[in-house]
């Protein structure tokens, strides 16, 4: 895992993605294919018939996260806007929150980091 500084800009690299309604709130689901970081994970793909097709549904916050990782706002930017449109409850401590949210997307290669 890598910390990023607050002027850091989180983009998309997952192009496959798609925003629906449910219940009222908008929710985003991103589609990718996982790629085998090595020959073990290959064969172990192949072995058990894996696919390798990967669906992520985000919940109102990774929804709100997802939709600011354009290239155009900082990492600051998107939680002042998390803050901004979540209850406190859910999001606080919002940095660390974020923080960690995002480092998951990068670890999945859905988003990649511009240092601002």
């Amino acid at each position: 895992m890598t910390a990023h500084a607050p002027s850091s800009i989180p983009r998309r690299t997952a192009d496959d993605w798609e925003e629906t309604t449910v219940d009222g709130e908008s929710r985003v689901t991103v589609h990718w294919t996982k790629t085998p970081r090595n020959r073990i994970d290959r064969f172990l793909f192949d072995l058990f018939g894996t696919s390798r097709e990967r669906e992520l549904t985000l919940d109102p916050v990774g929804t709100t996260v997802w939709r600011h990782c354009d290239g155009d706002h900082t990492v600051s930017e998107i939680a002042s806007a998390v803050a901004d449109a979540h209850d406190a409850e859910r999001v606080e401590p919002v940095d660390e929150t974020l923080a960690h949210f995002l480092m998951q997307l990068e670890e999945r290669n859905l988003i990649r980091f511009d240092d601002g």
